[in-house]
């Protein structure tokens, strides 16, 4: 290569690497810019804008200011960046499930529940709310010999859905600590706490059918004594060799099944 040829190949990689530096700058510009807009602009309708844009911008850095505009005096402005954060999709759960337990107006707890849903993939578990009676921690014990969590996944999948049709059930997340449960139910003395620890037992094919047995103990929560326990099973006919994805789908009924029962006798166990 000669000196010409190669000082022009170093010219166009340098003009390229300054191109790529302004466009990020440019990027971080306009996230700072629009934060500062969703924080500090008198003009509510300045903020929506601000916050909407943050929700289109593909970055983590907007979590922050979102989270921020969840706390905003306007009503538009809570709605949008609740909206916002369920389309960024980079995090932000904490905040929004925070803000529904706050929030008085229904239009915005709405748009939170809508977020939840999108970034837990449409299988938010309900939280505390008005009209919430029961917190319920659901604990799984998989023994159908899968490699992974699937059918934990399922059952969890299954009670939530039930928790929702229900209305006054909020569920623990996964892994909270005794320490954690206690000082949440010590905020709204008035639920009743309990754990709902699953068995999902192997699946069996007898017959030309396909039956799933789930067994539930019921222990309150946090402290955790025992207050009976009870079984759901189903059938499925005409499977007659293994098929994981009807599996699936009797487990998540199953458990759905588990969770209704649960809550026909919940008023009457102390």
């Amino acid at each position: 290569m000669s000196r010409a040829v190669a000082r022009i190949a170093l010219a166009l990689a340098l003009l390229l690497l300054a191109s790529g530096v302004t466009r990020s700058a440019q990027a971080e510009d306009r996230v700072s810019r629009l934060s500062r807009l969703l924080s500090k602009s008198d003009d509510f309708r300045v903020r929506t804008q601000a916050a909407l844009a943050l929700g289109a911008s593909r970055t983590k850095r907007a979590v922050e200011p979102l989270c921020a505009g969840l706390s905003d005096a306007s009503t538009s402005v809570r709605a949008a960046s609740a909206a916002a954060l369920g389309k960024l999709k980079k995090g932000g759960a904490s905040c929004l499930k925070e803000r529904l337990e706050a929030e008085k107006k229904s239009s915005v707890k709405s748009v939170i529940k809508k977020a939840l849903a999108r970034l837990g993939k449409g299988e938010a578990a309900p939280a505390i709310g008005e009209g919430t009676d029961y917190y319920v921690a659901i604990t799984v014990k998989d023994k159908t010999a899968r490699s992974d969590d699937s059918a934990g996944a399922r059952v969890r999948k299954g009670m939530a859905k039930a928790a929702r049709k229900l209305g006054n059930f909020a569920l623990a997340p996964s892994g909270e600590s005794r320490e954690q449960a206690t000082k949440l139910l010590e905020k709204h003395s008035g639920l009743k706490g309990f754990m709902l620890s699953t068995k999902v037992k192997k699946p069996k094919y007898a017959d030309g059918n396909l039956s799933i047995k789930l067994e539930v103990a019921i222990f309150t929560y946090p402290g955790r004594a025992l207050k009976g326990t009870y079984n759901v099973k189903l059938t499925q006919q005409g499977t007659s060799s293994e098929d994981t994805a009807s599996e699936n789908q009797l487990i998540e009924m199953c458990a759905e099944s588990a969770m209704e029962k649960f809550a026909k006798h919940a008023r009457r166990i102390q």
